[in-house]
């Protein structure tokens, strides 16, 4: 996941999304945290999937289960 969301970021980007960039970066944030067993703010996993934003993912062709 971790080596996926660099270029989730750079799709983004070339879409002038900066919403979904701030995203990616919160999860890849989040996603850092866990990988290093560092402690996480229980509530932020779910405030990210309920923030993504959807209208556009269709358009990164993400993998099924992200964001859905």
């Amino acid at each position: 996941m971790q080596n996926l969301m660099p270029l989730l970021k750079k799709a983004a980007t070339d879409l002038n999304r900066a919403d979904m960039v701030y995203w990616f970066e919160q999860a890849d944030a989040e996603v850092a945290n866990i990988i290093r067993g560092r402690p996480t703010d229980a509530a932020a996993i779910p405030a990210l999937i309920a923030s993504c934003p959807r209208e556009t993912v269709a358009r990164l062709e993400l993998p099924r289960g992200i964001c859905t």
